[in-house]
């Protein structure tokens, strides 16, 4: 167990890290059950600034969730709050409310599309051309990784990571879909696969090097540097897998003008369902 302040809520063990007092942790138990927070597993609230030292945390069995409290108030953001509450439901994890776009990916050149409407988007949303140019790169970080990164064979072999530039079309039964909305001044983008291998280790991976030179580690066919980027560009990255049946990931983008994205407030939530014999 973790000698950082701690406390039980709702199923999760809260734990407050070195940049957070002990006090944040009651502070935001109304919170969590406002939202319709419970689980399984640990919850690590913290100041939103990542360090490579909050890779250990993505190591956990399961694997713990990083919220960050980046309210005036010290607290989590309500927003976020939610969609953490959303991760042991099943479903899309955008705004209940929200009015979304959808956009089927077989090709690459589908990719390119959905990543020209997304940054359209943004436009027509009074976003800024920074966050226009991010939310474009981020689609194509995550599309690439569901189209491509994902699809296994019988065999759990990868079907097209190890061949990226040749690929130009995916087999029907691997195609997916790019989902995104705007509300509140931020831009969501979810995309699922039907293969549930994403693992924490990749984004614990992505995090040990956070702050320093990004080395690129394509021996398992995918690209580390595409973690990364998602990680700096956003403001939450949410993953819900079920192990065997399906990755979702959920990536939020503020849609102002800030520049220096990689040092804003951030959460990582990584929640992972195993499926029993039988399930």
């Amino acid at each position: 167990m973790s000698t950082a302040p701690h406390l039980e809520a709702g199923g999760l063990l809260l734990i407050a890290d070195a940049s957070l007092p002990a006090t944040a942790l009651e502070q935001a138990v109304p919170l969590l059950a406002q939202g319709g927070v419970g689980g399984q597993g640990a919850l690590v609230l913290f100041d939103g600034v990542l360090k490579p030292e909050h890779a250990q945390w993505l190591r956990h069995e399961p694997p713990a969730l990083l919220l960050a409290t980046r309210e005036r108030d010290g607290g989590p953001s309500m927003w976020e709050v939610r969609l953490l509450g959303a991760l042991w439901k099943e479903g899309s994890l955008l705004p209940e409310q929200a009015e979304v776009s959808r956009h089927p990916l077989r090709r690459m050149v589908d990719i390119n599309t959905a990543a020209t409407a997304a940054a359209v988007a943004v436009s027509d949303a009074q976003g800024s051309r920074v966050s226009a140019g991010l939310v474009a790169d981020v689609v194509h970080e995550i599309a690439v990784n569901a189209l491509l990164d994902a699809p296994v064979d019988a065999r759990g072999e990868p079907r097209y990571a190890h061949r990226r530039t040749e690929v130009r079309e995916v087999e029907a039964e691997d195609a997916c879909e790019l989902v995104f909305a705007v509300e509140d001044g931020r831009m969501w983008l979810e995309v699922a696969d039907r293969f549930g291998g994403l693992r924490p280790g990749s984004f614990a991976r992505a995090l040990e090097g956070w702050g320093q030179r990004v080395k690129v580690d394509a021996s398992g066919g995918g690209a580390g540097l595409g973690l990364r980027r998602i990680l700096e560009h956003c403001d939450t990255v949410a993953v819900r897998v079920t192990a065997g049946r399906e990755s979702r990931v959920v990536c939020v983008v503020d849609l102002g003008d800030a520049r220096r994205r990689a040092a804003q407030p951030k959460s990582l939530m990584f929640c992972l369902h195993e499926v029993r014999a039988g399930g």
